[in-house]
């Protein structure tokens, strides 16, 4: 899967994690899955929450913005939780795809995902796209850098 390659390189146990805590994800108000399938496999999927769901998301906004609320509403955002798309399938639009279907019809008014610092390409097609940055944050103990970026919707890149 694309989080076990470089520049991820996430180990099987934190994995695991997204099958554990996925379902919970998509159970909640506002939970969201995209699948793209190529021959009957899955080459890639984007799942999402609306940020009043997820605390954790809630706390580092919070500490990245000094007014969190005046920038965007927890109950009226949606967080893109993952994105992936298998390496061999990448550069055909399956990434912008997803995340236009899993946007397409949402009754929020914002949008937010998180990029890791050292995946810079990621985060200028992001910016292409039409998203900007609202703050970083470190994670994993200080050793990666999460960019937290911001679109309002509807999103029609």
């Amino acid at each position: 899967m694309s989080f076990a390659a470089p520049p991820y390189v996430e180990s099987p146990d934190e994995l695991q994690g997204i099958v554990q805590w996925g379902p919970e994800k998509l159970a909640s108000p506002g939970g969201g899955l995209v699948v793209a399938r190529h021959d009957g496999h899955m080459v890639g999927f984007a799942l999402s929450q609306r940020l009043d769901q997820d605390s954790s998301w809630l706390r580092r906004l919070n500490a990245m913005l000094p007014t969190p609320d005046a920038v965007i509403s927890p109950s009226r955002t949606v967080i893109i939780q993952e994105l992936a798309v298998d390496e061999t399938f990448r550069g055909r639009g399956i990434a912008k795809q997803c995340i236009r279907e899993l946007l397409s019809s949402r009754p929020e008014q914002d949008v937010v995902l998180g990029v890791f610092g050292q995946v810079s390409q990621i985060r200028e097609m992001y910016g292409h796209w039409g998203f900007s940055e609202l703050g970083t944050s470190p994670i994993y103990g200080g050793t990666v850098t999460l960019h937290a970026l911001h679109h309002k919707l509807p999103w029609t890149a």
